[in-house]
C-alpha cells in the first residue's frame, strides 16, 4: 500500500496547526474533537504566538466552560470580533444548553468580524453515536479537527518527538544529554499511551497521559540537566 498508495496511507503524520490554521477565517470557527490523551490547547497557544496573539498581549482568551462562565465567554467573543484576537472556548459539551446560543452569537458577529478574529472550540463526542452534543448547524460552519492518539508505538513516539524542536535541544546547557534525554522520554511517553488501551490496569487509575504531561516532564528534565554539573547517568 505505502508503495503503491504512498506513506501517508500506512503511517500517520503528526498533526500541523499550521495547515489547518491556513484554511481558517473569521468567519469559520475551529472545532476540537478532544479525545484521551489529546489537548488542543498547547497547539492553539503556540500557533497564536507565531502571530503575535498571547495572554500577554491581551488578545487571546483561553476559557474552560462550566457554569458561570457563559457570560464572560459572551463578552470576550464580542470584544475580539470588534477588535480582533483569538478565544479559545473548552469542553462546551458541558454546556450543551447554551450551544445554540454561541451558535447565534458567532453568526451575528462574524458578519463583520475584525480579520484577525479567530474562535476555536473543543468538546467530548457524545458517549454514543445516537447521541448529539453539539448542533449540527454549527458543526456544519466549523472546521473540524479530530486527531484521536494512536495505538501503536511508532506513531505515538513519532508524535511525542515532533512536539520539540532544536530550539527546545539548544535552550539547556546540555544539548548533547537533553536530546538523548528527551528522546528517552518520547520513547517512554509512547510505551505509556499506548497502554491506555488496558485501562487502569497496572496503575491506581485511569489517566489519560496527555501532551500536557510530556510538557512539563521535559521542563523538568531541562531544568534538571540546567542545575547540575554533570549528568548523574547513574
Amino acid at each position: 500500500i505505502g508503495d503503491t498508495m504512498g506513506k501517508e496511507y500506512v503511517s500517520q503524520k503528526p498533526f500541523n496547526i499550521k495547515d489547518t490554521y491556513k484554511e481558517t477565517s473569521s468567519r469559520t470557527p475551529v472545532f476540537f474533537v478532544l479525545f484521551a490523551g489529546v489537548d488542543p490547547t498547547p497547539w492553539v497557544e503556540t500557533l497564536g504566538r507565531d502571530h503575535g496573539i498571547s495572554i500577554e498581549n491581551r488578545n487571546f482568551m483561553n476559557i474552560s466552560m462550566g457554569q458561570g462562565q457563559e457570560a464572560p465567554a459572551e463578552a470576550v467573543i464580542a470584544k475580539f470580533a470588534k477588535e480582533g484576537g483569538w478565544v479559545m472556548l473548552q469542553n462546551c459539551h458541558l454546556m450543551s444548553s447554551w450551544v445554540p446560543k454561541l451558535e447565534r452569537l458567532l453568526e451575528v458577529v462574524t458578519e463583520n468580524a475584525h480579520p484577525d478574529f479567530r474562535c476555536f472550540l473543543s468538546a467530548e463526542p457524545p458517549p454514543l453515536p445516537s447521541m448529539k452534543n453539539m448542533p449540527e448547524s454549527l458543526m456544519q460552519t466549523c472546521i473540524k479537527v479530530a486527531n484521536e492518539a494512536p495505538a501503536d508505538i511508532q506513531s505515538n513516539l513519532i508524535r511525542a518527538w515532533d512536539n520539540f524542536s532544536q530550539e527546545t535541544i539548544d535552550s539547556c546547557t546540555k544539548p548533547d544529554a537533553m536530546k538523548a534525554c528527551l528522546f528517552s522520554l518520547s520513547w517512554f511517553h509512547a510505551i505509556v499511551c499506548g497502554r491506555r488501551r488496558f485501562g487502569p490496569i497496572g496503575w491506581s487509575r485511569k489517566y489519560s497521559f496527555n501532551t500536557g504531561d510530556l510538557i512539563i516532564c521535559s521542563n523538568v528534565l531541562r531544568s534538571y540537566l540546567d542545575s547540575n554539573d554533570e549528568v548523574p547517568w547513574d
